[in-house]
């Protein structure tokens, strides 16, 4: 469906775990993953000057909320300020643990996610996700 996803997460064990399930959904080609915000941005630093090939664009990115160096709101807004070629139209799934009740109606009244999941990720989520995207988005 998918041919990359970037997850930003810093809990090795989630990662896994939501690696396993997208590759057992056959969600995407590739999976990239990043450590924290500052990571993330890392990576599409790469894909700007031509480390890292364009083909490895994310066309999805899954974010957990709480990360070190650069969470979630912080990433948003350093990303869409220096890449907003990148940013533009991708979309952002908030990924978390948190029980938190503001991260939520933060995530609610944010208009770069499109959702929040709780973490790790389930075959019911993942279809969840599907659903909210447009059939634009859908194609490789």
């Amino acid at each position: 469906m998918f041919k990359t996803i970037l997850t930003i997460e810093d809990d090795l064990l989630t990662q896994q775990l939501n690696e396993i399930m997208i590759n057992e959904v056959g969600l995407c080609e590739k999976i990239i993953t990043a450590t924290s915000g500052q990571k993330a941005l890392e990576f599409y630093e790469g894909l700007n000057n031509g480390e890292e090939p364009i083909v490895n664009k994310p066309q999805l990115i899954l974010l957990d909320i709480h990360l070190p160096v650069m969470g979630a709101w912080d990433f948003l807004d350093h990303f869409e300020a220096k890449y907003p070629q990148y940013a533009k139209d991708l979309p952002i799934f908030i990924l978390t643990s948190s029980v938190n009740p503001a991260d939520k109606i933060k995530v609610i009244k944010d208009p770069r996610v499109i959702c929040l999941f709780e973490k790790p990720l389930t075959y019911k989520q993942i279809e969840n996700m599907k659903q909210l995207l447009t059939p634009n988005t859908l194609e490789p």
